[in-house]
C-alpha cells in the first residue's frame, strides 16, 4: 500500500512524502529482539504479542548490504501501527556516510568507502515507471557532470526500489553517467529516506554535503572545487 502526501503551491509540487507498506517475506523470529532489554523474543512471547496486536510494528536493522539483521520490538510502541525506525538514524550533513555495498543491474559491486577521493552523487528513486516524470533532472545532472570535464572525479548512482527488469524498461537514457541499483528499498529505509526523489551528495572524504530535494540546486563544479 502506498500513501502519498503532496503539498502544492501555485501548481508546483513542493515535496512528495511516500510511505511504503508491504508484506515482509524475510521475517524470522530468530532475528527478533526486545529493543529495551536486548534479549531475543521467544516464539511463545511473540505469539502473545501478536494476539494483542496482529499489526505489531517492528523496527528493522540493516547491514551495509541492505540485509535485515535484526527486528526490534519496542515495548513503548506496542499498540501503534507506525514503525519508529529510531534504530536507523538519519544521517546529518557533515557526518560520515555508511559504507553501503551496492550491486548494479550489470553485476558490478560498489563499496561507498572505495569512492573516497571522488564527489559522489546518490539519487534515491522509487518506481522506475514514475521515474520518467523526473527523467529531465537526471539529464540535467548528466549534462552538468559532462560540462565539468572532470567525470573521473565523480561517481553518480541511482538507487531504485524497482526491480532490475523494471529499471531496464523504465530507464532509457543513453550514455548516462549514473550507475543503477535495483531493489534498493532496504538501503533507503536504512538511511531513513522518506521524500522521493532525494539526491545526496558526498564529499571526497565520504561525508554528506547535503540531501537535496531539488536537483537543480546542485552546482557540481562548485562542489568539486570545494570538496
Amino acid at each position: 500500500m502506498l500513501f502519498l502526501s503532496i503539498q502544492v503551491f501555485s501548481q508546483k509540487v513542493i515535496s512528495v512524502h511516500r510511505e511504503v507498506k508491504g508484506i515482509d517475506t524475510e521475517f524470522s523470529i530468530d532475528k527478533l529482539y526486545n529493543k529495551e532489554t536486548g534479549e531475543k523474543i521467544s516464539n511463545e512471547d511473540f505469539a502473545k504479542l501478536i494476539s494483542k496486536n496482529p499489526n505489531l510494528p517492528l523496527e528493522r536493522v540493516y547491514d551495509n548490504r541492505g540485509n535485515i539483521i535484526k527486528y526490534l520490538y519496542d515495548p513503548d510502541n506496542v499498540n501503534s501501527v507506525i514503525v519508529k525506525n529510531t534504530s536507523n538514524k538519519k544521517i546529518e550533513n557533515g557526518e560520515d556516510f555508511p559504507n553501503l555495498i551496492l550491486r548494479t543491474i550489470g553485476g558490478e559491486t560498489i563499496k561507498i568507502e572505495d569512492l573516497k577521493g571522488k564527489l559522489v552523487i546518490l539519487r534515491m528513486e522509487m518506481e522506475a515507471d514514475t521515474f520518467r516524470f523526473k527523467k529531465h533532472e537526471i539529464e540535467e545532472l548528466d549534462k552538468a557532470i559532462n560540462q565539468t570535464k572532470r567525470e573521473s572525479e565523480i561517481e553518480a548512482i541511482i538507487i531504485f526500489r524497482a526491480s532490475k527488469a523494471q529499471i531496464k524498461n523504465g530507464f532509457d537514457l543513453k550514455d548516462s553517467n549514473f550507475k543503477l541499483i535495483p531493489n534498493g528499498s532496504n538501503f533507503q529505509d536504512k538511511l531513513n529516506i522518506r521524500v522521493f526523489p532525494s539526491t545526496i551528495v558526498l564529499d571526497k572524504e565520504g561525508r554528506i554535503i547535503k540531501n537535496y530535494k531539488w536537483s537543480d540546486r546542485i552546482d557540481i563544479l562548485k562542489l568539486l572545487n570545494e570538496a
